[in-house]
């Protein structure tokens, strides 16, 4: 039968020199234990649990110890029942008391205890008052016992005999209490760990976003790309090789080859171009005598919208010879270099030359130089090379990627 022990803790407060004594009478329950199994009825051999929470007394004024050597998993025997193994969780406290926690595995090993209801054996705990008086002094009680109460176990029945009430499922012990404390603070600091992460992600694609925004708005200033540039350029050497073919150099041809040429040495030589909007163009002023008067190359960018850009180039022979000398440049760069300085020396001289007679073999090998130039500039402007690098790209790499 369950034996509950009452005690009255008398505690005795002493006041330092000749003050008075007195005494405060507090009638609790110093120790109570309780216990859970895993199941009402089990079959023989079948391993449960068993579950014994205890609850004892612990304030400032009394402390109440209890022998719990006989209570270790490795210890302690309940017999006919066989001890398969168990833990002490960690124990917690209150205001008024301490608790404490044991968890066994149990089976049972008989061949005569079917349909029966089997108890588990009589377990007697000793316990003593340590109570404390004044300037911290402990005085320690007499030894006393406590004895746990019953508990039956039905074998192959469904409820115990002596069972008062239908028992509910195991509730959470201890240890599983931690276990479910730790996994909480640990995915809370995971959670945490992942907002930071994730709040970090989203400044820098707003930070990416902006600069995103601003670099369109450059772009936007800058009315066209430096690649549609080129190709404009390309084009216009071209065409002005297809004129050549059909009607021979001409002055307004070689200006024309001129304007074009300015602008790939300026890329050669990097060196910016001058970009204009032309918002109304007169129809009695077409693209090509708008640059033979201006020496100015006519691109169309946009779309749906087609916009028309004025591009020019301020570049002379020297100033490609300056450069050449200056920076320490690769053997293509150089090459590239003093092929368009030759070219443009060329068609300086038919522009502004005295002589009014027209250099055609000249000319023709100006021409040939000027657009070889042009398609490396093109190439150098295509996405794979702005992508990788010009260094990371071999050439036949870069050649088909030009080709298409």
């Amino acid at each position: 039968m369950l034996m509950r022990p009452r005690a009255t803790l008398v505690l005795m407060f002493l006041a330092a020199g000749a003050l008075p004594a007195f005494a405060q009478t507090i009638e609790t329950d110093p120790l109570q234990c309780w216990w859970r199994t895993s199941a009402g009825a089990v079959r023989v051999g079948e391993e449960f649990q068993v579950v014994l929470t205890c609850a004892v007394l612990e304030t400032d004024a009394a402390t109440v110890i209890v022998d719990q050597t006989k209570l270790e998993p490795s210890v302690v025997q309940f017999a006919p029942f066989e001890v398969l193994g168990g833990l002490h969780g960690a124990d917690l406290r209150t205001d008024l008391r301490r608790f404490f926690q044991y968890e066994y595995r149990l089976r049972l090993i008989a061949e005569n205890e079917f349909g029966k209801d089997v108890p588990l054996p009589e377990v007697k705990l000793a316990y003593h008052v340590q109570s404390r008086v004044g300037q911290n002094a402990a005085i320690q009680g007499r030894e006393q016992s406590y004895v746990l109460p019953a508990q039956s176990i039905r074998i192959l029945s469904l409820v115990p005999g002596d069972a008062a009430d239908i028992r509910d499922a195991p509730a959470e012990t201890f240890t599983g209490l931690d276990r479910r404390t730790f996994r909480a603070n640990l995915l809370q600091s995971i959670g945490g760990a992942l907002f930071a992460i994730s709040a970090l992600l989203v400044l820098l694609a707003l930070v990416r976003l902006f600069a995103r925004f601003r670099k369109r708005s450059v772009s936007t200033d800058r009315l066209v790309s430096d690649a549609a540039i080129l190709r404009s350029a390309g084009r216009e050497l071209a065409a002005v090789q297809r004129d050549r073919e059909r009607s021979g150099w001409t002055a307004e041809l070689a200006a024309r080859a001129l304007t074009a040429l300015r602008i790939a040495a300026a890329y050669a030589s990097g060196r910016p171009v001058a970009r204009s909007a032309v918002t109304i163009l007169p129809s009695t002023v077409s693209n090509q005598r708008l640059a033979e008067a201006d020496g100015v190359l006519m691109v169309r960018a946009g779309w749906p919208r087609t916009k028309r850009v004025a591009i020019s180039g301020a570049v002379t022979p020297g100033s490609l010879s300056r450069e050449r000398a200056r920076v320490t440049t690769t053997a293509r760069r150089g090459e590239t270099l003093e092929s368009l300085e030759q070219a443009l020396a060329q068609f300086n001289a038919a522009q502004y030359g005295r002589d009014e007679k027209l250099d055609d073999t000249a000319l023709d090998g100006a021409l040939a130089a000027a657009r070889a130039a042009t398609r490396r500039l093109k190439l150098q402007q295509t996405w794979i090379m702005q992508k990788f690098g010009r260094r990371q790209v071999t050439p036949d790499v870069a050649a088909r990627a030009w080709s298409r």
